[in-house]
């Protein structure tokens, strides 16, 4: 092939002469390119390209080990995190309950009132429901051996124990957690948090210990009215197995210690400041994008609900 004319070439042309130097063709059928052009010839490789083997498919196993590791990775990335941002909640708590930062109450009140005195109606009737249906089952099965007296304890105790900072800290986590996360992750994507940080105002100190307090005041109280509407509506239900009013106080009292009702606010006071702080910790690491939004506060409710369970089977093992 004479390229002597030949003067442009573009990249379909580099291939195609690449193509016809270097194809592998039979003996005495070779093709030569003779007078191109020193700049052109700089175009054409000299060597043949060797084709890349392709990589290797991973094993299903390999590709589990790998989801895994890095599953793992990233909750223990995020327990170190969380870790951190809860030593701050717990060091801005102590210097507030010792005066050394001031406390915005008219905001503390504010948050209260929405987390708080709004969420009663849902609260008493989770409380309601659990009540009658712990009277149902239990006495359905305590009627068989005459033994429907004892429903009443095991009403009391499973309410004021278990079942009514359980419920409403998991009905909290739902309406007030994911609240939080939205707020705050609004407050970020809007760049108000970036504003707090150029005035010198720490958001932990102005978003989050509000928060906390409002959350640390409002759930044992939610929890004393769901204990209260869960037994009164066993006692309701007893009504059917011939047990009366009196006769369900005096066995309750009999049944019940303060211990009691001690454990379920301690529990409940717990769970109060683990659903603040992850709500608030989840809008401060919120992403880009409005659906960023959604996801924090998805993630609080998640986070929250699992932590209160973990919690609540710490709890059951250390006053076993």
């Amino acid at each position: 092939i004479n390229a002597a004319k030949l003067t442009f070439i573009d990249n379909t042309g580099i291939a195609f002469l690449y193509d016809i130097r270097h194809r592998e063709r039979a003996e005495n059928a070779e093709i030569t390119i003779t007078h191109l052009s020193e700049k052109l010839e700089l175009l054409i490789p000299d060597k043949k390209i060797q084709p890349q083997a392709p990589e290797p498919t991973p094993s299903t196993l390999t590709t589990f080990i790998e989801g895994l590791g890095k599953s793992i990775h990233e909750q223990c990335t995020y327990v170190s995190v969380m870790y951190h941002f809860l030593f701050e909640c717990v060091v801005a708590l102590a210097r507030s309950f010792f005066g050394k930062e001031r406390v915005r109450w008219v905001e503390i009140l504010a948050i209260a009132t929405q987390a708080g005195a709004n969420a009663i109606p849902i609260v008493l009737l989770i409380g309601f429901l659990m009540g009658v249906i712990i009277a149902f089952e239990i006495g359905l099965v305590a009627q068989q051996f005459g033994a429907v007296i004892f429903v009443v304890d095991g009403i009391g105790i499973s309410m004021f124990r278990e079942l009514g900072p359980l419920m409403t800290a998991i009905v909290f986590a739902g309406r007030t957690g994911a609240a939080f996360a939205a707020e705050i992750g609004t407050q970020k994507i809007n760049e108000e948090i970036n504003a707090l940080h150029t005035f010198g105002i720490d958001p932990v100190y102005f978003l989050v210990l509000p928060r906390l307090l409002a959350s640390i005041v409002v759930l044992p109280l939610l929890t004393v009215l769901a204990d209260i509407i869960g037994v009164f509506g066993g006692a309701i239900v007893l009504l059917k197995f011939d047990i009366g009013f009196l006769q369900f106080y005096q066995q309750l009292l009999n049944s019940l210690t303060s211990w009691d009702f001690i454990i379920g606010l301690i529990k409940a006071t717990t769970f109060g400041f683990i659903i603040a702080a992850i709500g608030c910790e989840r809008g401060l690491t919120t992403g880009i994008g409005s659906s960023a939004v959604g996801l924090s506060a998805t993630s609080a409710v998640v986070s929250s609900i699992i932590w209160i369970v973990v919690i609540d089977g710490f709890f059951a093992v250390l006053i076993s």
